[in-house]
């Protein structure tokens, strides 16, 4: 049970992070976004992890509360605006925002998974 509530606020603080650091980086240089992206994936992967050591949650509590749940916070412009009408001078680095992360995030938890044992 502690496992599933630390993982409702780790989804809702993760969102409005995303979402905050996200606004800003619309404007920002190409390296920002990527850096950003880079750190962001690896943060959310990390903290994943760290929950499912920490409470050792069953393995569909775990791949749905944990795994997916991550993959979710860790596409931080996620749900931020409307795709169909983001326009042509902002739609690379929205592209960018979804993308970076979650590969990071992706790959990040497949390393941890295989080095970092429960």
């Amino acid at each position: 049970m502690t496992y599933f509530i630390i993982s409702l606020i780790f989804m809702l603080v993760g969102r409005k992070l995303g979402w905050f650091f996200s606004k800003r980086l619309y404007t920002t240089s190409f390296t920002s976004i990527v850096i950003f992206g880079l750190i962001w994936g690896i943060v959310v992967a990390v903290i994943v992890r760290s929950f499912i050591i920490w409470q050792k949650p069953s393995l569909i509590v775990r791949w749905i509360m944990g795994f997916a749940l991550g993959a979710y916070v860790s596409i931080p412009n996620f749900g931020l605006m409307n795709e169909d009408n983001i326009s042509d001078e902002i739609i690379r680095e929205h592209v960018l925002l979804k993308t970076i992360p979650e590969v990071t995030y992706i790959i990040g938890s497949i390393i941890l998974a295989y080095f970092v044992k429960i």
